[in-house]
């Protein structure tokens, strides 16, 4: 019966083999920015609510984050990013830099970053997304002021009823629960008023709720907007 021996020398050729292995399959990762397996990572949703930058992309760490260029009161959906402290910016089309600046994402937690502001003062303004899921029969709702010509806004739900008072420019309010049902939602700013937007609130589902656009431009005028969060 023949015996096989490994000599000391073979051990530690194996060895180096399996760490370049490794070395090789992490520096694929890497060089895939699209490659979050085995890694850490956050989800991240982008609303572009300038007025006047035109569409735009959200890159994180120079990366584009963004399935593609999204247009004034679209939404990104969300998509995975890195965790950790990152440097975020907004590019328009041409992948010209509009506004730049840094975030901390925490693993496993979702955010929404709101391209803010007209072009000579645009901004980003990122809030973290609770998914915790509302009381039975009811939905979840929160209030975001994107809107650069209202120092303050109130959400209608009504004619007369308002969820949310008086939130300042690039302001989110706390979460809200309503019965699960069909609203019509206006944005409330001084005397001026929007028009009023249907919606209705799904149980279970969880929204956040923008006043966006210009007091009196009628391009993009001051308006309700609106995304579901799960």
């Amino acid at each position: 019966m023949k015996v096989s021996t490994i000599t000391f020398k073979q051990v530690v050729r194996y060895a180096a083999l399996c760490v370049l292995s490794v070395v090789l399959l992490s520096s694929c990762k890497k060089d895939d920015p699209y490659n979050f397996e085995g890694t850490l990572y956050a989800n991240v949703n982008f609303i572009n609510t300038s007025p006047d930058a035109g569409t735009a992309g959200f890159y994180v760490e120079n990366i584009l984050r963004t399935p593609k260029v999204v247009a004034y009161g679209d939404a990104s959906g969300y998509n995975k990013t890195y965790a950790g402290d990152q440097d975020i910016s907004a590019k328009s089309a041409s992948e010209n830099t509009l506004v730049s600046s840094t975030a901390q994402f925490d693993v496993k937690t979702n955010y929404t970053v709101f391209l803010v502001g007209q072009t000579t003062a645009l901004g980003l303004l990122k809030v973290t997304d609770d998914q915790t899921a509302p009381s039975s029969n009811k939905a979840k709702v929160r209030f975001v002021n994107t809107s650069p010509s209202a120092s303050s806004a109130s959400l209608l739900t009504s004619a007369t009823t308002g969820l949310f008072s008086n939130i300042a420019y690039r302001a989110v309010s706390d979460y809200a629960e309503v019965d699960a049902g069909s609203y019509s939602l206006s944005v409330l700013s001084g005397n001026n008023r929007s028009a009023a937007t249907g919606v209705t609130f799904a149980s279970g589902k969880i929204y956040t709720v923008y006043a966006k656009g210009v007091i009196g431009n009628g391009t993009t005028p001051f308006s309700v907007g609106v995304f579901l969060n799960n």
